[in-house]
């Protein structure tokens, strides 16, 4: 997820500690900063709920990756991640 950095003094910074002069123009990729999404596929793998096992369970292709992308979008709407 790109992140918006905060230009203040003459630097950007990004709440993950990144930082570069403002006149720089970067593309700059948050490690810190997750998602719902990101979140729920996180917790659901560390419970053992994988793509995987979901596509072997329902017989049908996952839809994970989508519906991890939609969750992004309403935590961001939400103020989540």
């Amino acid at each position: 997820m790109v992140t918006n950095l905060r230009c203040i003094n003459g630097r950007a910074t990004c709440r993950c500690g990144f930082s570069v002069p403002c006149a720089e123009q970067v593309g700059h990729v948050c490690a810190s900063r997750r998602g719902l999404g990101d979140m729920v596929a996180g917790w659901l793998s560390a419970v053992g709920i994988t793509p995987e096992r979901v596509a072997a369970f329902t017989g049908k292709p996952c839809k994970c990756k989508q519906r991890q992308r939609r969750l992004n979008a309403i935590g961001r709407w939400l103020g989540i991640g």
